[in-house]
């Protein structure tokens, strides 16, 4: 009868690749508190009131939670600069992105000469700055009356938007297998119909990616607002929280509860759409 045999154990990790993954573990602890540290100290100020800032430390905790703050923040103004930034993402970005996409469909897919050299010039949008363009750009929008508008502010957002959304698509198109898109096409498909049915759902993670990159730089956006927004009712967001800060002062409770407001949809929305994002951007460098 033969000895049962004993379970062998699995050889010990080196001493050497357990410090190692220690080491990692608190490395990346630590920028993940470096990381929260701003946000935890933005949302202690939101909540503290202004005789904490008479006669308290900065980083110091609230003797009293003031929720009001929010209330009083959105009343100061901040409902009136959500709404337009709110207004002005959801309009854009879709535009923008099916724009972009309808854009590169063509430079993929159909047949057209000097498809490079027109990629190319989608491109130099991406390579001029923001800053070298103002003058112009605000001559142009003074002769059509679009000064203070946003109307002319969307259509500046539209056309510094598109170089990038077309980098990202065409790149995500490339890597299609073309032969879904002959075989539709010699079905009798038509171009659009190509698009609508064949490559637009195979862009969905690409599209989602742009939706969520493009709605966090239009909400963010600050120069472009500063430039050519005048009065305070068409302030967008970014822009808004100027007016908490004066010359002599600056109510410190109410710009850090006009600032949780503004990043809070910004935070949720990444985190829902957080897969997609990665996953649209690493399929568009593949091309």
């Amino acid at each position: 009868m033969s000895a049962t045999a004993l379970p062998v154990r699995p050889p010990s990790l080196p001493r050497a690749r357990r410090a190692a993954g220690a080491l990692l573990y608190a490395v990346l602890g630590f920028g993940a508190l470096v990381w929260i540290a701003p946000i935890f100290l933005l949302i202690v100020t939101a909540l503290k009131s202004a005789a904490d800032f008479a006669h308290g430390d900065t980083f110091a905790l609230p003797e009293s939670i003031h929720w009001v703050n929010f209330a009083r923040a959105w009343a100061a103004g901040v409902e009136t600069y959500f709404l337009n930034s709110l207004l002005m993402t959801l309009v854009k970005v879709p535009v923008g992105v099916l724009i972009a996409a309808l854009a590169s469909f063509a430079l993929v897919f159909m047949p057209m000469p000097a498809r490079h050299r027109i990629f190319g010039l989608f491109l130099v949008g991406l390579v001029v700055p923001i800053q070298m363009t103002l003058v112009p750009l605000t001559i142009l929008l003074r002769n059509l009356g679009l000064v203070d508008s946003l109307v002319g502010l969307f259509w500046l957002y539209l056309g510094f938007g598109l170089p990038f959304a077309i980098l990202v698509l065409r790149g995500y198109m490339r890597t299609l297998p073309k032969e879904l898109v002959e075989a539709a096409v010699i079905d009798g498909c038509s171009w659009f119909g190509v698009f609508r049915r064949v490559v637009l759902p195979l862009c969905k993670p690409a599209i989602v990616a742009l939706l969520i990159f493009d709605g966090i730089s239009t909400w963010n956006e600050f120069i472009l607002a500063q430039i050519f927004l005048r009065t305070d009712s068409n302030r967008t967001l970014p822009l808004g929280l100027l007016n908490f800060q004066t010359e002599f002062s600056t109510a410190y409770e109410l710009l850090a509860a006009a600032q949780v407001i503004t990043i809070a949809p910004l935070v949720i929305v990444y985190l829902v759409f957080q897969r997609h994002f990665v996953h649209g951007l690493a399929g568009s460098v593949k091309g």
